[in-house]
């Protein structure tokens, strides 16, 4: 009897023991919100590669009524989802369907660098994206800022987190 007295004790010691460990513990580590605590929010990183993008669209903005600049502007905010750039300025998805709508948008027009706009195009619109680069670079000279000069190709990763980050899930999927 006295063994099982002995080793009784010992259990409910232990137990005790562990239970106030416990609760110490819990109530030093304690995050409960109570007003004491003050939370700092982080900036989200808007960047990839060092190039802050500005004017960012999941939709192609443009018609068939749509001016030669409007649709090279639109061309050249696709390129920035596959190049390294200083900075960029607009971002569309360089999604399949975006290049075939801007494929057809081209042959309705007669504009004057169609045929240089078509073969861009048709490359998109096959996945081919060997030339991104020169096709940025074509691109940006028509427009305004002439000083972000594609200097390489982002990797997977760097795409997906730019698609991620520019055009949220959704467009993801797609």
């Amino acid at each position: 009897m006295k063994k099982i007295m002995y080793w009784l004790g010992t259990i409910i010691s232990l137990v005790t023991l562990t239970v106030v460990l416990t609760y110490g513990i819990l109530k030093a580590t304690d995050d409960s919100v109570d007003g004491k605590h003050t939370y700092a929010e982080v900036p989200k990183k808007d960047d990839t590669n060092g190039a802050e993008t500005k004017i960012v669209s999941e939709r192609l903005y443009i018609t068939n009524d749509s001016s030669e600049r409007e649709v090279i502007s639109a061309m050249h905010s696709m390129t920035h989802q596959k190049v390294k750039a200083a900075q960029k300025f607009g971002a569309i998805p360089m999604a399949k369907k975006n290049a075939e709508k801007i494929r057809d948008i081209i042959n309705y027009n007669d504009f004057e660098k169609k045929a240089e706009l078509l073969v861009i195009a048709g490359r998109w619109i096959d996945r081919d994206f060997s030339k991104i680069i020169d096709d940025h670079n074509y691109l940006r000279e028509f427009q305004e800022d002439k000083d972000s000069k594609a200097t390489g190709v982002i990797d997977a990763v760097e795409e997906e987190y730019f698609v991620l980050t520019k055009f949220g899930d959704e467009v993801t999927r797609a």
